[in-house]
């Protein structure tokens, strides 16, 4: 649509065609969904479990691994399966990954903790140029994660939404029904989002964090995890509210 007006003005104003102004009724259809992420609390679940990570598979430890590799870095699901050995180096005892994006053809370099140093050093190719991660379908990867989400219990009841036009509708099923698990919920767009959100709700500053994942700073897009993160922060700080509001009935524990 935004196209089809994009033309029809040209026509009209640098060629002189007299198309009238019906273009001008038409509307990009403009479609907002409600972002899904780990909180910190499950991310670290993921990390740091060894007796959760030993009831898993050989294949879902490696998508395990990706996926928390993922929300650490915040790289691109395509981006991930193009690292070899050379995006890794060491400054001054410290690892990081640098990275150029394959759809923004930005450069990035992020500093890796140990966890994911680890991670990177089980998957070491032995070739300079071999992809650290065998390649895996999205499909594949995507289903094997809703299982890793199952067996760590990530199953609370969510309702998600879309909002249309401006107007909030709740989104459904295949068998027609508004509530549906986290975890089968899951997928690859988790990580970009998980990192991005856990770094906002952890206290980095918003510049930073766009530096990170490759956002400029108009973008509209980053702005939203921005707003999910302030909500969650809103939360945390509901409890704190209902604490100071209950005199008399119970201490504050400090």
């Amino acid at each position: 649509m935004k196209q089809i007006r994009t033309f029809f003005n040209y026509l009209k104003n640098d060629r002189n065609y007299h198309t009238g102004d019906f273009h001008k009724l038409l509307y990009v259809r403009k479609e907002s969904v409600d972002i899904l992420v780990l909180s910190p609390e499950q991310l670290k679940f993921l990390i740091h479990n060894t007796g959760f990570e030993n009831t898993l598979t050989k294949a879902e430890k490696r998508v395990k691994d990706i996926f928390v590799f993922g929300c650490t870095t915040g790289l691109r699901f395509s981006d991930i399966f193009l690292l070899t050995n050379k995006n890794f180096e060491t400054q001054n005892c410290h690892w990081y990954v640098k990275v150029k994006s394959k759809k923004t053809k930005s450069h990035t370099i992020i500093k890796l903790p140990d966890y994911a140093v680890k991670i990177y050093k089980d998957y070491k190719s032995r070739g300079s140029k071999a992809p650290l991660f065998a390649p895996i379908s999205l499909f594949n990867f995507n289903k094997n994660l809703k299982k890793i989400g199952e067996k760590a219990s990530f199953t609370a009841p969510i309702e998600l939404s879309r909002e249309r036009l401006g107007k909030a509708c709740q989104t459904t099923n295949s068998a027609g029904k508004s509530t549906q698990r986290f975890c089968d919920k899951m997928s690859s767009h988790m990580m970009r989002r998980t990192a991005i959100t856990t770094m906002l709700i952890l206290g980095m500053p918003e510049h930073l964090v766009r530096n990170v994942s490759g956002h400029s700073a108009n973008s509209s897009s980053f702005y939203r995890y921005v707003h999910f993160a302030q909500a969650y922060v809103d939360k945390e700080m509901q409890k704190v509210h209902s604490k100071l509001e209950q005199y008399g009935n119970e201490t504050l524990g400090v």
